[in-house]
């Protein structure tokens, strides 16, 4: 006891010098591409709680009932799939796409919040995915599609209802998942109209008109494009969806040299423009009032979002919420389900690390994280009344 009481000043001493030395690190090499992130010495405190919650209080039997790890799903990336308690019937898919500015992260640091929502009866999908300097945007969007992939051909394996694929994302994890979902959505409304024109097209040749070169090299594209199966809903957590606002908010916070944002979305006010779902809404707004085929393949929305969230403010989900109303007519709106959870006192890791395994702190907001969670996942679907 006393040996332990002696060394807490050196661990203490450790562990401040390390936060230094890392931070300072990170900032020296920060605009060079330089593979490093001080992630690990932030995330101590979660770090340790996993390994007392994975060996101490799981042992390497329990875990293993619970948990396939290292799953290959794409190129090297791998995922780890939790298993409910009840296994007897098929259950929701819930993907984790986790945060950490495009450029570090882990799968293993959100076992413990995998563990909570695997409690409530989901198939929990965690991803790893590649992230900046090894790759820039588009090839972390391959890793989440890829991901999505996996869960629907492979949903009787794990016992997941392929019908109830949820993605779920925080921060980075949330525009990723947003773009990449939405983007798919798109995709899909704009081959389905010009499958609708090629039918009348081919009316058209009959009476001696032909396809010009556009539309066969739109055919050939669609034909080689993959898309995503059904997303029922998505859960995104002080996400980012508009990207030079964020920037100018980095600024602001004088951490834009330590961020990798805009090197990530290419430098360019294109590429920020192009990797924003508000923008991405706001470009195809003639869909969203018009598509009937949209409103049937549109994924139900949960916005969740602190305010008191100084790292990601939380105008950026106001403002995807605003867009979405301002794209959709009254009359169509009422046919989407967008919720907004705004929490007056949340920063902006809480919605993730209040359901997390963390020995040194309380979590005063999981039970209302984890009813508007199973709110929005467990709600059957509206019937349409005869």
């Amino acid at each position: 006891m006393l040996c332990a009481v002696l060394c807490l000043p050196l661990l203490l001493l450790t562990i401040v010098g390390l936060y230094l030395s890392a931070w300072t690190t990170c900032y020296l090499h920060a605009q060079t591409d330089f593979p490093i992130s001080p992630s690990w010495v932030t995330n101590f405190p979660l770090i340790v709680s996993y390994l007392y919650w994975r060996y101490y209080e799981m042992r390497t039997l329990r875990f293993k009932e619970i948990v396939s790890e290292d799953i290959p799903y794409h190129s090297r990336s791998k995922l780890d799939v939790y298993y409910p308690p009840r296994r007897s019937e098929r259950s929701p898919i819930l993907i984790f796409i986790y945060g950490g500015a495009w450029s570090s992260g882990f799968k293993l640091l959100y076992a413990t919040l995998a563990n909570t929502l695997r409690q409530l009866g989901y198939v929990v999908i965690v991803p790893d995915y590649r992230k900046y300097p090894i790759v820039k945007i588009d090839e972390m969007y391959e890793d989440v599609r890829e991901a999505i992939k996996w869960a629907y051909v492979h949903s009787k394996e794990i016992n997941g209802d392929p019908d109830m694929i949820y993605i779920m994302g925080h921060s980075a994890g949330a525009q990723m998942a947003a773009q990449v979902v939405l983007s798919d959505v798109i995709g899909k409304v704009k081959y389905h109209e010009r499958q609708s024109k090629d039918t009348m097209s081919h009316v058209s040749m009959k009476h001696g008109l032909s396809m010009n070169r556009n539309d066969v090299l739109n055919e050939q594209k669609d034909k080689a494009y993959d898309f995503l199966p059904q997303v029922e809903g998505l859960l995104l957590f002080s996400g980012v969806y508009d990207i030079q606002p964020h920037i100018q908010h980095e600024t602001m916070r004088g951490v834009e040299k330590l961020s990798a944002l805009s090197r990530v979305m290419g430098l360019t006010e294109q590429g920020y423009i192009t990797n924003s779902p508000i923008h991405l809404i706001e470009a195809n707004a003639a869909l969203f009032r018009e598509s009937e085929y949209l409103l049937d393949i549109w994924p139900r929305i949960l916005l969740l979002h602190g305010q008191a969230d100084t790292t990601v403010p939380i105008d950026q989900s106001i403002n995807f919420s605003k867009m979405l109303e301002k794209v959709f007519s009254d009359e169509r709106l009422k046919e989407i389900d967008l919720r907004q959870r705004f929490y007056k006192n949340i920063e902006h890791g809480e919605p993730v690390t209040d359901l997390m395994e963390n020995k040194f702190k309380t979590h005063p907001f999981r039970k209302s994280l984890l009813r508007d969670i199973q709110f929005f996942i467990n709600m059957p679907p509206v019937e349409d009344k005869p």
